[in-house]
This record gives C-alpha cells, structure tokens and sequence, in this order.
C-alpha cells in the first residue's frame, strides 16, 4: 500500500480512491455512509450488504431508509446496532 500512499500524497486524492478501499462514516448512530462499494448484495429494513472489491460490509440495525445512491457511494437513516467487515 505503501505506492498507493505516495501517490496519493502526490495527486493530493485521498487513499482510499487510489487503493479501492471502502470508506464507512458514521453520524452518530442515526446515519452512515459508504464510500468505494461496489453493488448493494441485500438491503432490509434491519440488515444492509454492501459488496466492495475485497470484502463484504454488513451493517445491522433497524428502521434503514435509503436516502441517496450514487455510483460508489450510499447515503443511510436508521439506528444503527453494529457494523461487521467480512
């Protein structure tokens, strides 16, 4: 990774757009997004899989409510109990 850093530094883009690492931002525990994943694989009202290049993002919760999706990145509400990377 240590290519991917230097050049990062050197283009000034953050790391995780040149190494293709999913980027996860949570708000408290009302609302999170998810940045550099590649297809949504399960969306439920208590359970959300996003497929990224090298692993799967599972976040569990209930009352999730899509608010924006974009190519690469996904906008959500609701309470959020836990996040596991598998």
């Amino acid at each position: 990774m240590n290519g991917a850093k230097i050049l990062s530094d050197c283009l000034d883009v953050s790391i995780e757009n040149i190494a293709d690492i999913p980027k996860v931002t949570l708000l408290g525990k009302e609302q999170f997004m998810v940045e550099n994943f590649a297809a949504l694989a399960e969306y439920k009202k208590e359970n959300i899989k996003l497929k990224c290049k090298n692993c799967l993002i599972e976040i569990i919760g209930s009352n999730f409510e899509i608010k924006a999706i974009n190519e690469g990145i996904i906008s959500v509400l609701g309470r959020i109990d836990r996040v596991n990377l598998i």
